[in-house]
């Protein structure tokens, strides 16, 4: 005949006093997460009918040519910049930072 196990009382360990851990002061633990980052150029509005109507070659216009373009990091909005011609590349010019500046 099989005999039944008797249970043993749980044992455990403790995590501490229950005070959350303090914050760390360095941006190293996150420095390699990757960030999708959008250089939005400009925004304009169209009824579907235009939209509709758009074919290769077609021109959408969306404000003054030398604005600034906003700089999205995970569609958040990080700096706006100047758009500046690197060898063969474009690139942003960072010329405000928002969140940075003095309240």
């Amino acid at each position: 005949m099989l005999e039944t196990p008797t249970p043993a009382p749980a044992q455990f360990t403790a995590f501490g006093d229950g005070t959350p851990p303090a914050p760390t002061a360095s941006l190293d633990v996150i420095a390699g997460v990757q960030l999708e980052i959008v250089v939005a150029l400009g925004r304009t509005r169209m009824t579907v009918q235009q939209l509709l109507q758009l074919r290769t070659g077609s021109v959408i216009e969306i404000g003054q040519a030398g604005g600034l373009v906003e700089v999205q990091a995970n569609g958040s909005l990080v700096a706006s910049g100047e758009i500046v011609v690197v060898g063969d590349d474009l690139g942003v010019r960072i010329v405000d930072i928002p969140q940075l500046r003095p309240s």
